[in-house]
């Protein structure tokens, strides 16, 4: 079998990694200077405390005594990378998308996942796997099914017709049910592990 008959998705033309980042987060910054500076400002104490050892360090972030100074200067060290004027590092990417806030941030790591055909969710807590953590599955399934109601209500489908509002609310509710699901499994992966049996 064909490398490309395993992954024909995959293989298919799309917009580059680094400028799809980019672009995601130049709208979510929307232009507003401010807004750029206080980010960068974040992306760079996430670099640092990922990068203690200065040697390690590849890309150069000001910080001197001049507070107004690094801002200014560490803006354009972000933007530039975000726009494609310099190279797009990984270890920039990692903390770029650490940077922005809980709600942005799941978005574009759902898309960031997607593109790989997988989904995002939240790396589980076996320890909450248990008969005290059942009702909160049964609770997130029923806000689940609840959030989906008013989207297939009418034509049936999900479709770019619906409610944005609708859509997010849906969205955030799947994404809670995936997470308590995905905890159980792990719960239950974890004790197939303990006896040897394998598993998927």
């Amino acid at each position: 079998m064909t490398h490309e008959s395993h992954f024909p998705k995959l293989l298919a033309p799309r917009e580059p990694r680094a400028r799809f980042i980019g672009r995601f987060i130049e709208h979510w910054l929307d232009g507003a200077k401010d807004k750029q500076g206080a980010y960068a400002d974040e992306v760079r104490a996430i670099y640092f405390a990922h990068n203690p050892d200065p040697a390690d360090r590849r890309i150069k972030f000001f910080s001197t005594d001049d507070a107004l100074h690094d801002l200014r200067e560490n803006r354009q060290v972000v933007m530039r990378r975000l726009r494609g004027e310099i190279k797009f590092e990984a270890d920039f990417e990692e903390a770029a998308v650490l940077a922005l806030p809980t709600g942005p941030r799941q978005s574009l790591l759902r898309q960031l996942s997607a593109r790989y055909g997988l989904l995002a969710v939240p790396i589980p807590e076996v320890a909450g796997a248990g008969a005290s953590n059942l009702a909160k599955l049964c609770k997130e399934f029923a806000e689940a099914v609840e959030a989906y109601g008013p989207l297939l209500d009418g034509d049936g489908q999900i479709n770019a017709q619906d409610s944005t509002v609708k859509l997010l609310k849906a969205l955030a509710e799947t994404d809670d049910l995936l997470g308590v699901v995905t905890s159980h499994r792990a719960a239950i992966c974890s004790a197939l592990d303990a006896k040897g049996v394998l598993h998927a």
